[in-house]
């Protein structure tokens, strides 16, 4: 399939012979059982996309490079803000922030659940739990100003569930409240690492 992998999308790949080097023991039960990555931010050869693996443990993660030719499916979290959690507190947020971000952004504005909700809501492995926050990813390729950072920060603390919200700017992911914050650099992460900036829009 033609790839266009972007940070946070679920790919679904052939198996655990699609992956690089030598993995972990428990990562080829993990991936045959559901042979899911997500997209993440690192320097890359062409033909190979970055991905996380999760395991069935927390602390069970790991950082894979996949073929292009091995992806069979491609799923970014704008595809999954229908869809809703199997944990009753996490529906209820994620409807709460649909309504939200329908009546604030742009009708075109590209946003989903990212994280374990996200990984959950593609595969339909349920991997979240009671102490779960809702992540989700707003793509702003043109500048949210402060004001804006500000009121959906604040709105985001108000709803039942807890809210971890991240841009995708030009210059890398960016926390939402953090960039609500009044003045100074904010912290971008970016394929060659978190680097400290003024300003995320700013051409490069």
């Amino acid at each position: 399939m033609a790839l266009t992998a972007r940070p946070h999308d679920l790919l679904r790949f052939s198996g655990a012979a699609a992956l690089d080097g030598t993995p972990p023991g428990w990562v080829p039960a993990s991936v045959a059982a559901c042979p899911w990555g997500v997209v993440r931010r690192a320097l890359h050869p062409p033909g190979l996309v970055p991905v996380g693996i999760r395991g069935a443990e927390r602390w069970q993660r790991h950082a894979a490079l996949v073929p292009h030719d091995a992806v069979t499916r491609s799923v970014p979290p704008e595809e999954l803000r229908g869809r809703r959690p199997w944990l009753p507190l996490l529906a209820v947020t994620l409807s709460a922030v649909t309504l939200l971000l329908t009546a604030e952004l742009e009708a075109d504005a590209g946003w989903g659940p990212i994280g374990a909700v996200g990984f959950e809501l593609a595969t339909g492995k349920p991997v979240t739990h009671l102490g779960s926050d809702l992540d989700l990813l707003i793509r702003t390729p043109l500048r949210l100003e402060r004001a804006m950072a500000t009121r959906l920060a604040a709105i985001f603390s108000a709803l039942p569930g807890r809210v971890d919200c991240q841009l995708e700017t030009p210059g890398g992911g960016v926390g939402l409240v953090e960039w609500a914050r009044t003045g100074g650099p904010v912290m971008a992460r970016t394929d060659h690492g978190p680097r400290l900036v003024d300003d995320p829009w700013a051409p490069a």
